[in-house]
Order: structure tokens, then C-alpha cells, then sequence
């Protein structure tokens, strides 16, 4: 009767109120889930954060981690020009070594016996040497008293054949000292040879590098 004469009553009141309280609340939830859409919006269309520092002067410096194998940029083949037994080596695998640093030895015992026998040998043939020199004085000496002779008897004495053989003896003293000199060289050759080959004997290293 109330709604046909437009007369409000208590219920019909707190239902109205219902009803703005619904209307409103839909507002709210809309208002608010645009402004979250909006902002959302905004923050995916503005600039990237980034982090900023001073200017300062400095290195670089780039590391890069990989696995790999690792190889020499010169490789260097070391060998010995002497063939023998190794007596000792010195260094080991991955060891650093320096030029001229001593990586291994041959037996030197063979070598050692040839230069003691060398020396022998160069010392025999200087007095050799020393002999033939005074084998050459002597004879010299012997024919220039037979031609003062000659020069004094006009000839008579000594004998012409006399005189010969006196010549005949200094030429041949004079080539058992060049023979005696000839071997005295060749020893000593022989000598310095055995010596080179006694350094030799010791392999060093061409280069500052690593052993493989």
C-alpha cells in the first residue's frame, strides 16, 4: 500500500541506502583498477633505471673463461749433435728455464780419455819438434864448417861426395822439422776438436721457455 501511494517506510529507506552503498563500491573497484591499469601503464612506458659513476681514468681489464687446450706459440726441439749415453737430466716437465741453462749431460768418459790422449800425444810431438830444430842447427852447422873448409883448401877437401852427403842430411833435417810442426797442428786440431765435443756434451737451452 505504502509503494502504491509513494509513502517511504523504514525498509523501503535501508534498501535505497543498500543499493548506493552496492553503486558505490562498484565505483571504487573501477576507479581503483583504472588508476593500477594507468600506473602500470606509465611504468612500463618510462625510461630504464641506470647506474651512473663519476668519470675516472683507469684499465680495463677483460677476463674470459673458456676450456681449451693451451700450445706454444715457438716449439724448439732440443737434441744433442753427439751421440752417447744421458749421465743426468736437470729439469723436469712444466719447469721454467732460462738460455743457456744446462737441461741434461752426456757421459763424458770416452771424451775425457780421448783429450788426456790428445795431450799425450801434442806433447810428443812438440819435443818432437824441439828435436827436429836441433837436428837442423846441428847439420846446418856441420856443412857451413865443411864449406869453410872447401873455401880454404880450394876445394880439395872435404870430398865433393863428403860435402853432398852433409847437404843431403841438413835438407832432410829441415823436412823432419816441418813434418815434425805439420803434426804438431794436427795434434792439436784433434784436441780442440775432442774439447768442442766435450762441451757439447752438456745440452743446453736455446731460449727462455717451459718445458713440454
Amino acid at each position: 500500500m505504502a509503494k502504491i501511494i509513494g509513502v517511504d517506510t523504514p525498509q523501503s529507506r535501508v534498501g535505497s541506502l543498500i543499493r548506493w552503498l552496492l553503486a558505490l563500491g562498484v565505483l571504487a573497484a573501477l576507479a581503483l583498477g583504472g588508476y593500477y591499469y594507468v600506473q602500470a601503464q606509465a611504468d612500463s612506458q618510462a625510461a630504464p633505471p641506470y647506474q651512473t659513476e663519476p668519470l675516472t681514468q683507469g684499465s680495463l681489464r677483460v677476463t674470459v673463461s673458456a676450456t681449451g687446450k693451451l700450445a706454444p706459440v715457438n716449439e724448439v726441439a732440443i737434441g744433442s749433435e753427439l751421440s752417447g749415453t744421458i749421465e743426468a737430466v736437470f729439469v723436469d716437465y712444466n719447469d721454467r728455464v732460462k738460455k743457456g741453462e744446462v737441461l741434461a749431460r752426456l757421459n763424458v768418459a770416452k771424451l775425457t780419455d780421448q783429450i788426456a790422449k790428445a795431450k799425450a800425444t801434442l806433447a810428443s810431438a812438440e819435443a818432437k819438434v824441439l828435436q827436429a830444430i836441433a837436428t837442423v842447427k846441428e847439420t846446418r852447422a856441420n856443412l857451413g864448417r865443411l864449406r869453410q873448409v872447401a873455401k880454404l883448401s880450394g876445394g880439395k877437401v872435404p870430398a865433393p861426395a863428403e860435402l853432398e852427403a852433409a847437404e843431403a842430411k841438413l835438407e832432410r833435417a829441415i823436412a823432419d822439422e816441418a813434418s815434425a810442426r805439420a803434426a804438431v797442428e794436427e795434434t792439436r786440431a784433434t784436441l780442440r776438436t775432442t774439447e768442442t765435443d766435450l762441451t757439447k756434451a752438456s745440452i743446453r737451452s736455446p731460449i727462455d721457455g717451459v718445458v713440454l
